[in-house]
């Protein structure tokens, strides 16, 4: 009976054993963060600012078009207050996708300070111009880990956007009404650099840049874009964070009428929730 006992013992010690080394062995799961997701989708509220400048040129006058401001002259709110949503696909361990659409839409009603040459018409400050800005953007980033450690992702690769504007300015004068549109679209490419540091279990950083400047055509397009924010883990797939977003892109249209270039300009903070796995 005493044997047994102590071969029982003996069986349970040399498990226990066995059980304790295969533990240490075996890592602990790495905590959920930005680096271990797989897939990501991201919905913001983004409190910023725009500066809008452009001049339209008709290629049958004799002079150009002058400089404007769509805020300080035709009177455009500045700010900037919408809805924003971004997608992120990890393909495999070390590759990702980002993709993100923006728009922004305005309007005015306002007579300019001073006179302005916009495409083949002149607004005076007699006039009540109606103006009208859209710009459609959507980005996709493929970005290969190079450095990827349990708390720190460093990655860089491409960026393709496509980019939209209009503007469309029109009044009513004494020769009658009177109205200039002026378009451009083209595909651009970035060079891009995203990292991803987490800084304990539940708080994490990141931050991302983005940069090019391109012709393609008649357009000729520049794109900057960067972005940095804090988020929070609340559960293993329910993030919050506070994020700063500045892009700055501009338009350069030629052989067209009529040409010109629109340039804007947008920064400020955002607030956003993320769910992932």
């Amino acid at each position: 009976m005493i044997g047994r006992m102590r071969h029982l013992l003996f069986s349970t010690v040399l498990l226990a054993a066995a059980m304790g080394v295969r533990a240490q062995q075996s890592p602990a799961p790495e905590p959920a963060s930005p680096i271990t997701d797989h897939f990501a989708f991201r919905a913001g509220i983004f409190y910023g600012t725009a500066a809008t400048d452009g001049e339209v040129d008709d290629p049958n006058a004799a002079t150009p078009g002058d400089p404007f401001s769509l805020e300080k002259d035709f009177k455009l709110s500045p700010k900037v207050h919408q809805a924003r949503a971004e997608f992120m696909f990890r393909l495999r361990e070390r590759n990702r996708l980002r993709v993100d659409l923006w728009e922004l839409t305005r309007t005015g009603v306002a007579s300019p300070s001073t006179t302005i040459v916009y495409g083949g018409h002149t607004f005076t400050p007699t006039d009540v111009v109606h103006s009208e800005f859209d710009w459609h953007q959507v980005n996709l980033t493929w970005t290969y880990s190079f450095l990827k450690r349990q708390r720190f992702e460093l990655g860089a690769g491409l960026g393709l956007h496509l980019l939209e504007a209009q503007a469309n300015a029109n009044a009513t004068q004494p020769t009658g009404p009177v109205a200039e549109k002026f378009s451009g679209a083209g595909p651009f490419v970035t060079l891009a650099l995203d990292g991803t540091w987490r800084i304990t279990r539940r708080f994490a950083f990141s931050a991302r840049g983005q940069y090019m400047k391109l012709t393609v055509s008649s357009v000729k397009g520049a794109l900057g874009d960067y972005h940095g924010d804090l988020q929070f883990r609340w559960r293993p797939n329910l993030a919050f964070g506070l994020g700063y977003q500045s892009t700055r892109t501009r338009l350069d249209v030629s052989n067209n009428n009529p040409n010109g270039f629109m340039q804007v300009d947008t920064h400020g903070p955002e607030l956003f929730a993320r769910a992932s796995f």
